[in-house]
């Protein structure tokens, strides 16, 4: 339990002590990582400092307690608006995402003050992959024996799980389609001007971009080996490339509405590029809209994040209903989608890391030995935000990386760079086609490449962020609704792989962007873990 308090200062070096001993004491009632409230604690104190040298003497005020269950602290100055993070040359996107995860400050100036905030991620008593193993086990032991019930006591258990299980995908629905538009625009305006950037920042984001589309266009080839594809001959093959072209004419839609009450995903996340576009061309002329959507994006991710705890939930009524279906014809169908998905995840890897150490001169056992960490975190917890505090660590301390660099890459890759997305994502897509008798044609593998391409880029990674993902898609693709239950359960058990491959291609990536700008550090890089520790 946070207890409740506020207290008011006037800014000085003690106070700094003083409030950050506050911080410390607040986010250990809420339970943080200890990490966590290190890092938070020196972000405070070193944006404070920046304060002190502008606004000495300026009354401060510190409020901490807890609202509805969660743990929140604000600390603010009164004076003129001094953005720390401007002032520092810092990437404002960079610490949006580190507020996003729990991990950092989040700045607003209002009323003539200038607040630092934060909300705390209390430590789960028990992990995900625990939580989802539990699910699993009781789905399956509940499921087996509601088989063997009479068909009346079956009904009467399905007429109470399947309501729940449609108010979870309801809820879902509802969240899916604006926090994809939302995400996309805030995450386009709020990297500010691509000058500040320079070379590496574009370079970097136009490699993960084609990297990404064409990761999409192999595992569509991949995966029309193990699944049925349907192919026409003939004329009909100038009819298949007719409906092509006007599928991707079809992105632009002819209204603002339609695309969200249809789940179009293409469409939804052309608006959202065009809008962030604008925002970040017109700049501060509109700063107001900027703030009302990034205050509407807060608002959809916390949301999603609330849905999101509730995914073993959904899991178990997923399996639970699975099991008391004909789900025997189909079961090769799922056997497939691991037998690609794992290891295409796993081959990804070590593809990356093999190329990565050509790239660099360096052994691939000693770059995998220094990007495992990581790996097994993400791994053991599917959660880039859970790992992104060792993945900053990892890049500066063992890898060689500037930090200005690791704090633009890292952030911006957890974002729009996913190839452990792509790879587990397809193969789902397919087998759920296949699994509910929707023809695999050249049409839906075109659309599905289009559409996990940019779902790729725009899905928030935030947890139940990838849920969204299949509502949406399935209705782009023309899936039946009931698909999703079984998609979630198995991208469930896909996600470790999926967020662990991306993170260990996220770091190789930022290691070669530093080089390839001479910044990195190649004796840091090449000196065994041992040494650096």
């Amino acid at each position: 339990m946070v207890r409740r308090r506020s207290e008011k200062f006037s800014l000085s070096a003690q106070t700094i002590d003083e409030v950050s001993a506050i911080c410390v004491q607040t986010l250990g009632e809420a339970r943080a990582n200890k990490k966590d409230i290190a890092r938070i604690r020196l972000s405070l104190e070193e944006i404070l400092g920046v304060w002190l040298g502008f606004l000495e003497d300026a009354p401060v005020c510190v409020d901490c307690g807890q609202k509805f269950g969660r743990a929140f602290m604000k600390v603010s100055v009164e004076g003129s608006r001094i953005d720390a993070w401007e002032e520092e040359g810092t990437l404002l996107f960079s610490n949006h995402l580190l507020a996003q995860a729990g991990l950092s400050l989040v700045y607003t100036y209002k009323n003539g003050g200038n607040c630092l905030s934060c909300n705390p991620s209390k430590k789960s008593h028990m992990g995900q992959m625990t939580q989802l193993l539990t699910a699993v086990i009781l789905a399956v032991f509940l499921g087996l024996i509601t088989r063997f019930l009479p068909q009346e006591g079956q009904s009467v258990i399905l007429g109470i799980t399947q309501p729940l299980f449609n108010v979870i995908l309801g809820g879902l629905r509802a969240v899916s389609s604006p926090l994809v538009f939302l995400a996309v625009c805030c995450g386009i305006f709020s990297i500010g001007d691509l000058t500040m950037v320079g070379k590496i920042g574009r370079k970097l984001i136009l490699r993960m971009i084609i990297e990404t589309f064409i990761l999409s266009i192999v595992m569509a080839f991949a995966g029309s080996f193990l699944f049925s594809v349907v192919t026409e001959t003939g004329n009909e093959i100038s009819g298949n490339f007719s409906e092509v072209y006007q599928m991707v004419l079809g992105i632009v839609p002819s209204d603002i509405v339609s695309p969200f009450l249809e789940g179009n995903a293409l469409q939804i996340v052309f608006l959202g590029i065009c809008m962030g576009s604008a925002l970040l061309v017109l700049g501060d002329r509109v700063s107001a809209i900027q703030s009302i959507a990034m205050q509407a994006n807060e608002i959809m991710q916390f949301m999603m994040g609330v849905l999101g705890k509730m995914v073993p939930v959904f899991v178990f009524l997923s399996i639970f209903h699975l099991l008391l279906s004909d789900f025997d014809n189909g079961f090769l169908s799922l056997l497939k989608v691991f037998a690609i998905a794992i290891p295409g995840c796993v081959l990804l890897s070590l593809l990356y890391i093999f190329v990565g150490a050509v790239r660099l001169s360096v052994s691939p056992v000693l770059l995998l030995k220094k990007l495992l960490p990581t790996y097994l975190i993400a791994l053991t917890t599917a959660s880039s935000a859970a790992a992104l505090a060792t993945n900053l660590e990892t890049c500066e301390k063992q890898l060689g990386i500037p930090k200005k660099v690791s704090d633009f890459a890292i952030p911006l890759g957890q974002v729009i760079y996913k190839p452990g997305f792509v790879v587990g994502l397809f193969p789902v897509v397919l087998c759920m086609a296949e699994y509910y008798g929707v023809p695999i044609t050249p049409q839906l593998l075109v659309m599905g490449i289009l559409t996990i391409w940019l779902l790729a880029m725009a899905t928030p990674p935030i947890p139940g962020g990838a849920l969204s993902v299949f509502i949406i898609l399935f209705a782009q693709l023309g899936i039946p609704s009931g698909a999703i239950a079984l998609a979630v359960a198995i991208n469930s058990v896909l996600d470790f792989f999926m967020t662990s491959t991306g993170l260990a291609c996220l770091q190789v990536q930022a290691t070669i962007a530093a080089e390839n700008v001479g910044m990195l550090d190649k004796e840091r890089l090449r000196r065994s873990p041992e040494l650096l520790q």
